[in-house]
C-alpha cells in the first residue's frame, strides 16, 4: 500500500514539475506581481489589484525569478521543494526514538496528503511553505523550556507563516488549546497566548504603516462569506473518508494510560486545525485545497500511533491478523487514494497549449497595444507589458466571495487602450470577459497560426 501510494505520488511528481506552461490560471497572474517587484514597481496601490496571500510569496517567487527570470516551472518547483521539506519535518518530529523505523512510511503518508488536496505540494501557492514555518514555530515553542531564544525564533516562525498564508495563525492557537487541556494553570495560559498576539501586534502594525498590505491581506479575503450550510457536508466528507483518523483514536483508546507529548500535541492541532479547515473550506470560493492542515494534523495522530498499531496487529493470530491487516491498508488507500480518479484529471489540465510561444510571437511583433488578462505573463513576454490580471480584478472587487457580473472599471480601461486582446480559453470560465470585449467592439479574428489552440485573438473593429 506505501509502494502504490509512493508510485502514484512520485508519478505526479514527474508530470506536474516537467510541465512549464501554467497549471491554474491564477499562477501566471502571481507570477507577474512577482516580476513587478523585481522591476521596482509597486504592488500594493490603489487602483491595482493583486493576490490575496501574504506578502512573502511575492518575495519569495521574486527571488527565484531573479536566478530564472519568468520561469512558471522554476517557480512551482521552488516552493514543492519546501513542501517536500514539511513532509520530511513532520516525520522527523513524530518518528523518534523507538518510532524512528516508521519515518519513512510516514513520509510517504504525509507526502499521500497531496493527493487530498488539489495536488497542493505541486504548485507555486503558499499553502506548504506558511505550514512548514508554522509546524517549525510550534516546535520551537513545544521545546523552549527557559530558552527565550526558540520562544523568539518559535514566534518569528508564526509571523512569516502568516505572511504566506493568513489562515496559518491557526496553529498559533495550537499552544492554548494543548495548555486548556493538559497543563492548565494561569502561567501557562497566558504564556500560551504569546505567539497568537504576536500575530495580532503584527497585523496592527501592518495595518497602521501598510494599509494597502492590510487591505489585500486581511479585508479583501475577510469579505469573502462562509457557507455556514455546507459546513456539515464539508465535516461528513472530511471525516468519512479519511478513515485513519479513526484509526488513531482507536488506538488511543488502546493505549489510553500512555499517552506522550506527541500524542497530546497532536490531538490539540486536531482540535484547532481541523474546525479552522472546515471553515475555510466552507467560504465561497474555498476547495479541496483549504483542507490541508487539517489532513496534517489527522496524519499526524496516525503517525504518532504506528507503533501501537503494530503492536496490536502483531498480537494478533489467525484470520482475526488477516482481517486487521487488510483492513488497515484500506483505511490508509481510502485516506489518500479515494479521489485519485480526481487527481489524475486535474494532474494534466492546463492553461493554455503548445501555441503559447505563438501567441508571445504575435505580441512581440505588432506594434499596437496588445493584452492579455487571462495571462498576462504574455504581453510581457511580448512586448515587456505589465497588465492586469482579469482574475485578481475579479478577486478583488467579489462581493460576498461572488466574482461580479460586470467587468471591474480597473480592466476596462486597460481594454479601452487596446488593439489586440489575446484570450486564453481555461477550466475556469469567465463569460463576462468575452461578452465586454463584444460590447467594446472587438471581434474574433482568423489567425491561422492560432487556430484550434487555446488562444483567441480579437482584435477592435470600427464603432
Amino acid at each position: 500500500m506505501i509502494a502504490l501510494l509512493g508510485s502514484i505520488t512520485l508519478f505526479a511528481v514527474v508530470v506536474r514539475l516537467t510541465e512549464r506552461l501554467a497549471v491554474s490560471p491564477w499562477e501566471p497572474a502571481i507570477a507577474m506581481e512577482a516580476m513587478r517587484l523585481n522591476a521596482g514597481l509597486p504592488l500594493y496601490e490603489a487602483g491595482h489589484a493583486t493576490h490575496m496571500y501574504g506578502p512573502l510569496l511575492t518575495v519569495f517567487l521574486a527571488e527565484i525569478f531573479r536566478v530564472t527570470g519568468l520561469n512558471l516551472l522554476a517557480g512551482r518547483i521552488g516552493f514543492s521543494i519546501f513542501a517536500f521539506a514539511l513532509a520530511l519535518l513532520l516525520s522527523a518530529i513524530l518518528c523518534r526514538g523507538p518510532s524512528r523505523k516508521y519515518w519513512f512510511m510516514a513520509f510517504v503518508l504525509f507526502l499521500g496528503i497531496n493527493l487530498r488536496t488539489n495536488l497542493i505540494f505541486l504548485s507555486a501557492q503558499p499553502d506548504c511553505i506558511a505550514a512548514l514555518f508554522a509546524v517549525g514555530g510550534l516546535c520551537l515553542w513545544a521545546e523552549r523550556r527557559d530558552s527565550w531564544l526558540r520562544s523568539v525564533c518559535a514566534i518569528g516562525l508564526f509571523v512569516c507563516a502568516v505572511l504566506f498564508k493568513q489562515t496559518s495563525a491557526a496553529f498559533a492557537l495550537i499552544p492554548i488549546v494543548y495548555v486548556l487541556i493538559w497543563k492548565r494553570g494561569l502561567q501557562n495560559l497566558f504564556t500560551s497566548l504569546i505567539p497568537a498576539m504576536s500575530i495580532l501586534v503584527t497585523l496592527g502594525t501592518i495595518r497602521f504603516i501598510w494599509p494597502q498590505v492590510f487591505h489585500a491581506m486581511v479585508t479583501v479575503p475577510g469579505s469573502i462569506e462562509v457557507n455556514y450550510g455546507h459546513v456539515p457536508l464539508i465535516s461528513g466528507y472530511l471525516l468519512a473518508t479519511f478513515p485513519i483518523v479513526f484509526v488513531g483514536l482507536f488506538a488511543s483508546f488502546l493505549s489510553r494510560g500512555r499517552m506522550d507529548e506527541r500524542e497530546r500535541w497532536s490531538w490539540s492541532a486536531i482540535a484547532v486545525l481541523v474546525p479552522v479547515s472546515i471553515w475555510t473550506t466552507g467560504k465561497s470560493g474555498g476547495g479541496y485545497s483549504s483542507l490541508l492542515f487539517g489532513y496534517l494534523a489527522m496524519t499526524a495522530l496516525f503517525v504518532v500511533k504506528l507503533g501501537s498499531i503494530w503492536e496490536w496487529m502483531a498480537g494478533l493470530r489467525g484470520w482475526r491478523s488477516f482481517l486487521a491487516a487488510n483492513g488497515l491498508a484500506l483505511a490508509i488507500l481510502c485516506s489518500f487514494l479515494i479521489q485519485v480518479d480526481r487527481d489524475l484529471a486535474l494532474l494534466f489540465l492546463r492553461c493554455g497549449d503548445e501555441k503559447y510561444e505563438t501567441a508571445v510571437d504575435f505580441a512581440r511583433r505588432t506594434p499596437d497595444r496588445v493584452i492579455s488578462p487571462q495571462d498576462p505573463t504574455i504581453a510581457y513576454r511580448g512586448a515587456g507589458y505589465f497588465g492586469r490580471s482579469l482574475f485578481f480584478e475579479l478577486d478583488t472587487h467579489a462581493r460576498h466571495g461572488n466574482w461580479p457580473s460586470e467587468l471591474p472599471e480597473s480592466l476596462q480601461r486597460e481594454l479601452a487602450e487596446a488593439k489586440y486582446v489575446i484570450q486564453v480559453s481555461a477550466y475556469v470560465p469567465t463569460p463576462m470577459f468575452e461578452q465586454v470585449l463584444v460590447k467594446d467592439h472587438f471581434y474574433p479574428m482568423d489567425f491561422a497560426a492560432l487556430r484550434g489552440s487555446a488562444y483567441t485573438l480579437w482584435t477592435r473593429g470600427p464603432e
